[in-house]
């Protein structure tokens, strides 16, 4: 039996949401994405049942963990889109380097690619709900309510699931993963700014409302300058800093002029991104760091909970606080974020080599995207060719035009790795709301977000643009 059949025979008895059987309406659309967006915010303040720890544990995991898998510890959105996330970075990776077979521009492909993708989802959830439950993670659970807990868990997950395929299927708009990270962010950002709660300072955690209070006279303005891991006025003006400067990095583009081979006089350009690779090399390795953190804090609340063990030391030593563990040494200390500009001064050791694995990182994956992501200069010479296109003073041919593309293409890969490693590295190092990596994504999906709703608009007025979008 080859593998299409077998998950053919499989995914058959696999729940789905089915496609809509007219096209939704711009509105309709809109409504459906907005119903999806409130579900999942409602999920990620209701607390699990039985999980006694969990209003201390709610919205304490590690800030990259929050942001690439959208997640909430302690609440339904416990394991968030990270099963999602993991199981088609996973399957993406097995396809790109050829160990499953499978041609993505053939229809047939694409069906059996995105029914391994939810087989591949599930296991995920079942392992990583598994892990929560019985690792401590969650607190310590009796064996009866562990199984509540499991169950919770997977239900939830599997909504989660069902929501982003809802929204893919052609109900909402755009993806649900990129909804559920960019509508985290923005939370994060908007309670940073306007938070009523107000602080063993007696001033408000919202910045915009401490400052409010600094101008009726209650309090100095020095108290905000900088507040440890509360919002302040550093975070604030670096945070529209990065927001900035991520705007124009996205909007530069180097264009290569182009023309097409049977019409002679006509030039064109063909843009290539600044950020070429985007935001794709901080999200694997968030996702790798991330997974580094999960385990090893597994391992050390299992076997290691005294941090006497120096073999498991090198993984990972911990403490124990009212918000989680927090690394103290070994590999996960290292691959975790200091988290602001105090802690990286106080351990400056620690900040340059964080600085430099996340550099290391971005640039190697990086590379390794842009040969399997159909960005190399290969495939986008191939591409031109087969549309009919030439660059002027070059022969039409792919080795030919992958030679001239090849000096742009390998630079910026590695030029645009680097600046989005340093925008995620000093976005936390100063207190950035959201994060230096919340920031890029939620910039970059909101942009993603704008160009789509043009588009709509612009088929909703005429359907000849359809036609010429080829809908």
């Amino acid at each position: 039996m080859s593998l299409r059949q077998a998950v053919e025979s499989i995914a058959k008895y696999l729940p789905e949401v089915k496609k809509p059987i007219r096209r939704p309406s711009l509105g309709e659309r809109l409504i459906w994405t907005a119903l999806v967006l409130v579900i999942y915010t409602l999920m990620g303040h209701t607390m699990l049942y039985g999980v006694s720890q969990a209003t201390r544990l709610a919205g304490q995991s590690p800030l990259i963990m929050s942001i690439i898998f959208a997640q909430r510890i302690g609440t339904l959105t416990t394991l968030g889109i990270g099963p999602i996330v993991t199981a088609g970075l996973i399957l993406q990776l097995l396809v790109g380097a050829q160990i499953i077979k499978l041609d993505l521009s053939k229809p047939e492909d694409r069906t059996t690619f995105t029914a391994l993708s939810k087989l591949f989802t599930i296991a995920v959830i079942i392992v990583e709900a598994a892990v929560y439950t019985v690792s401590g993670m969650l607190g310590h659970l009796e064996p009866s309510i562990q199984a509540i807990v499991f169950i919770q868990l997977v239900a939830a997950t599997m909504l989660i699931v069902f929501m982003d395929e809802l929204i893919q299927k052609g109900w909402g708009l755009g993806s649900g993963v990129s909804l559920f990270i960019a509508a985290g962010v923005a939370e994060t950002i908007f309670t940073n700014l306007f938070s009523p709660i107000v602080l063993p300072d007696h001033y408000y955690q919202g910045i915009i409302l401490a400052l409010a209070q600094v101008a009726a006279g209650h309090g100095s303005i020095i108290d905000l300058l900088y507040r440890g891991r509360f919002p302040d006025i550093m975070g604030l003006i670096s945070t529209i800093a990065i927001l900035l400067l991520i705007v124009y990095l996205e909007s530069l583009r180097i264009e290569v002029p182009i023309q097409h081979a049977r019409v002679s006089g006509y030039v064109a350009r063909y843009p290539i991104k600044f950020l070429y690779v985007s935001n794709i090399p901080v999200i694997f390795t968030s996702v790798i760091f991330t997974n580094i953190y999960f385990f090893s804090t597994i391992i050390w609340s299992r076997f290691n909970p005294a941090n006497q063990d120096p073999i498991l030391n090198l993984i990972g030593s911990f403490n124990a606080t009212e918000y989680g563990p927090v690394p103290l040494g070994g590999l996960a200390y290292y691959v975790t974020s200091p988290g602001n500009v105090a802690r990286a001064a106080a351990d400056p050791l620690r900040a340059v080599i964080y600085t430099l694995i996340m550099l290391g990182f971005c640039v190697l994956f990086a590379k390794f995207w842009v040969e399997v992501g159909g960005l190399s200069p290969q495939t986008v010479a191939d591409q031109l060719v087969k549309a009919g296109m030439q660059v002027p003073g070059f022969r039409r041919a792919p080795a030919v035009i992958a030679r001239m593309l090849e000096r742009y293409i390998r630079t910026l890969t590695i030029l645009s790795a680097i600046i989005v490693g340093l925008i995620a590295v000093f976005g936390d190092y100063f207190n950035v709301y959201g994060g230096g990596i919340g920031i890029l994504l939620m910039t970059g999906i909101l942009m993603q977000y704008y160009e789509l709703l043009l588009r709509e608009r612009l088929e909703e007025m005429s359907p000849v643009f359809r036609r010429l979008l080829g809908e």
